[in-house]
């Protein structure tokens, strides 16, 4: 079945033309497993906070799953975090894409980056009602201050669930403690893709 990608990444990485290779692979893929394109896609501009956080949740709408496309400077950047964020909070599937190693216009690599799935962090509440999230700022963990804590409700995603946690309520998790993370190249993104989104989109119950 097609599903309905949110691509998070960085705009440097859209003018190197990295992201694109990655977005673009899609139109190769024209089976029940292909996927679609729902994320943003427009040049920066100075926008305010609450803007940009309203065109993010629109870009949400309708993705069943949210790949972050890591660059060299990715985790760096603000709303990259906060997608992600949003993505747990609305029952995506997560995953994370190395594209360090795509070649840019000039032919060229750059170097790896960190992955922003291990910069972010969450815990649920011993009777398991409620969810804080944290990023790594500096060496320490500090409240994500874009969207500190959620209600832990009913879904129509396992995140919400004991079970889905085992008995771990009460405890603190990165990211990357449940979400897995791939490299475009070494990993055979261009073949692979599709089956990385549906195993993301199973995790979540979706």
């Amino acid at each position: 079945m097609a599903r309905y990608s949110f691509f998070s990444f960085s705009y440097e990485d859209v003018k190197n033309f990295r992201v694109n290779v990655v977005r673009n692979s899609w139109l190769h893929h024209q089976d029940d497993k292909t996927f679609f394109d729902r994320s943003i896609w427009e040049e920066e501009r100075v926008k305010t906070s609450s803007r940009i956080k309203k065109i993010i949740d629109n870009g949400l709408k309708g993705t069943s799953v949210t790949a972050v496309l890591i660059g060299a400077e990715t985790a760096h950047r603000r709303y990259v975090k906060y997608e992600l964020v949003k993505s747990f909070e609305r029952g995506n599937g997560i995953l994370g894409v190395h594209i360090n190693q795509i070649r840019d216009k000039y032919s060229n690599t750059c170097s790896k980056g960190l992955n922003p799935l291990d910069r972010l962090g969450f815990e649920i509440s011993d009777d398991g009602t409620k969810i804080w999230f944290y990023e790594l700022l500096q060496g320490s963990w500090y409240e994500f201050e874009d969207l500190p804590q959620i209600n832990n409700k009913k879904s129509n995603t396992l995140y919400f669930s004991k079970g889905w946690f085992g008995n771990d309520f009460g405890k603190f998790f990165r990211f990357s403690d449940y979400f897995e993370t791939y490299c475009w190249v070494k990993d055979d993104g261009y073949k692979n893709y599709c089956h990385w989104v549906e195993d993301a989109v199973e995790q979540a119950g979706r």
